[in-house]
């Protein structure tokens, strides 16, 4: 009687989403990520130094390495499965759920 009913409940639910990011989403997040960061290292440049110039010089070399630092991290996350959900699909036209590896 149970093992029917747990048999149902698993056909109802709906399959995991994969979630596997391409590299023009990581360069977008990497951008918008630094233009934040950039702002609030000038803004400190600025408040410590007093000197717009040096804040800009700071802000500005920084949004070059780390944004590049950043896409490598991002890429780098993308390859490691921790915290994700798996894809399943119909395994041979039967209800049973098989995971699926995929490769970006």
């Amino acid at each position: 009687m149970f093992s029917s009913l747990i048999g149902k409940q698993s056909e109802k639910r709906p399959a995991p989403a994969v979630s596997s990011e391409r590299p023009i989403r990581s360069l977008a997040k990497a951008i918008s990520w630094r233009v934040t960061g950039s702002i609030d290292t000038m803004l400190l440049s600025w408040l410590f130094t007093s000197d717009l110039k040096i804040a800009a010089a700071i802000g500005l070399t920084e949004v070059a390495t780390k944004m590049f630092l950043y896409y490598l991290h991002e890429r780098a996350w993308n390859r490691i499965p921790l915290g994700r959900r798996e894809k399943f699909t119909q395994a041979g036209g039967v209800n049973e759920l098989r995971a699926v590896t995929e490769n970006t």
